[in-house]
């Protein structure tokens, strides 16, 4: 989503205050008053409209993540829009936090409509299978694969996929989970609970075995060496994620319109208050 810029234009006020305010020497004072009193507002109705349901149960980092720069006298515009990494209001200015994925990354597409870029799980995911570099991941609900309150699957589940399937890679360096136990502190019973693969068929999906797997040795538990016992055991599988097109979406929070509208609204009465204030306390300009 392009951050919404907000400066003034002098079509939308009383050529009457304007002149009061440029021949008493008040304009820079006036305008960035205005202006950032104008970004605030805009700023707070958008937060509330988040919060009151614009968009489907908004977290709390995606709400966080709206943020506004007010403007100074030197810089007479301010801006509200979401965070794309490291306060930045640019898609191509930030980069991705540790702690997750920037508001800005996921906002965009809900703010304007259209097809989303990859996330960095598919991106990896094609590198290992390059015959699915133009697919996207979405969620079937099983196992890790399934979605929280808020609809999205949690960033350690992600990370565990991409475990499974060999698909991590940290600055050149594959790190992927082992068959055995005493990884980080997990048995080996534990390490199989989660169990992905690859399903070529039907266009690709992630599935996720179900059920114990084979015990080694001739029977049951026996501890004997020889070929694993395979039958009595309840295995399946389950899709955890699909393997899609890539998706589009319509515009479901079109922040600029409810920006651009509030601004035509409510631009003239505060920069008439500026200018009373000024002229009230000369001192402040």
């Amino acid at each position: 989503m392009p951050n919404i810029n907000i400066s003034i234009d002098t079509s939308d006020l009383r050529k009457a205050d304007v002149w009061l305010a440029t021949m008493s020497g008040q304009m820079p004072f006036v305008a960035s008053r205005a202006i950032s009193a104008t970004a605030k507002s805009i700023h707070t109705n958008l937060k509330g409209r988040l919060a009151s349901g614009a968009v489907n149960k908004p977290t709390n980092w995606t709400t966080r993540g709206l943020m506004v720069r007010y403007s100074t006298r030197a810089n007479p515009t301010a801006v509200v829009g979401f965070n794309y990494g490291d306060g930045s209001f640019s898609p191509t200015g930030g980069r991705d936090s540790s702690m997750g994925v920037p508001s800005g990354r996921y906002m965009d597409v809900l703010a304007r409509g259209g097809t989303r870029s990859a996330k960095s799980s598919e991106l990896a995911i094609r590198r290992k299978f390059p015959e699915y570099y133009k697919k996207f991941l979405t969620p079937a609900g099983y196992g890790i694969g399934k979605t929280n309150q808020f609809g999205n699957v949690s960033g350690g589940n992600y990370m565990r996929l991409l475990s499974q399937l060999g698909a991590n890679r940290d600055q050149g360096v594959t790190s992927n989970a082992p068959r055995g136990g005493g990884s980080r502190g997990r048995t080996a019973a534990k390490q199989r609970e989660i169990s992905v693969f690859l399903d070529r068929r039907k266009g690709g999906a992630i599935m996720q075995r179900t059920g114990r797997d084979p015990k080694g040795g001739t029977g049951f538990g026996s501890g004997k060496p020889g070929r694993p016992q395979t039958v009595g055991y309840k295995r399946g599988i389950k899709p955890a994620f699909w393997l899609v097109n890539q998706p589009n979406y319509r515009v479901q929070f079109p922040v600029r319109s409810i920006a651009e509208r509030q601004f035509k609204a409510e631009i003239a009465r505060h920069f008439t208050e500026a200018l009373a204030d000024a002229q009230r306390n000369p001192r402040f300009r």
